[in-house]
């Protein structure tokens, strides 16, 4: 099992559980103990992704489970992941600015950065109606322009997850 398989599968073993009390917090990173990645829905929402690619069945059961939350605590979700999306869009506008201004020194961590702007198009299914999507939309276009249309960025067995048309920022050359 490749690395990042392995953090999606131990990040929803171990954040799954914590998801009520996290939900009910104010916090909004949430850490979870042998995690590399804090508890939000935007990525809670990428590693039921990127794990039903993987282990399709488990990702079956923890994608229930995360629906049987939402559903439950609605508003708290939607809540936490309008707080997100203004979190990981001031990170993914400094980046692409940082990007502008450097792009010798940013450029090659694009792959790992383009996991902010992912995760965004997740949370745009979730709360679609909030004013940042304007926001996301310019720095898009401006991001078109800097690049060009390429191969997948990612590992390959995440691929069919990430349809081109919708995360076609996973599809670039620089």
């Amino acid at each position: 099992m490749d690395f990042e398989e392995q953090q999606d599968l131990t990040f929803l073993e171990e954040a799954l559980p914590l998801m009520q009390d996290y939900l009910l917090s104010e916090e909004l990173y949430w850490a979870v103990s042998r995690g590399v990645y804090r508890l939000t829905p935007g990525n809670i929402l990428l590693a039921t992704k990127r794990l039903g690619q993987t282990h399709p069945a488990e990702a079956s059961n923890y994608l229930q489970a995360v629906e049987d939350v939402k559903r439950k605590w609605r508003v708290a979700w939607e809540r936490k992941a309008a707080r997100e999306t203004t979190s990981r869009l001031r990170l993914w506008s400094q980046y692409l600015s940082d990007v502008k201004f450097a792009p010798n020194t940013s450029l090659p961590a694009y792959a790992n950065e383009a996991r902010q702007r992912t995760i965004l198009q997740l949370l745009k299914n979730e709360v679609p109606d909030l004013p940042e999507w304007a926001q996301l939309d310019q720095l898009d276009a401006a991001l078109r322009r800097q690049v060009g249309d390429g191969e997948f960025i990612w590992l390959e067995i995440f691929r069919s997850a990430f349809a081109p048309h919708e995360f076609w920022f996973l599809y670039v050359k620089h």
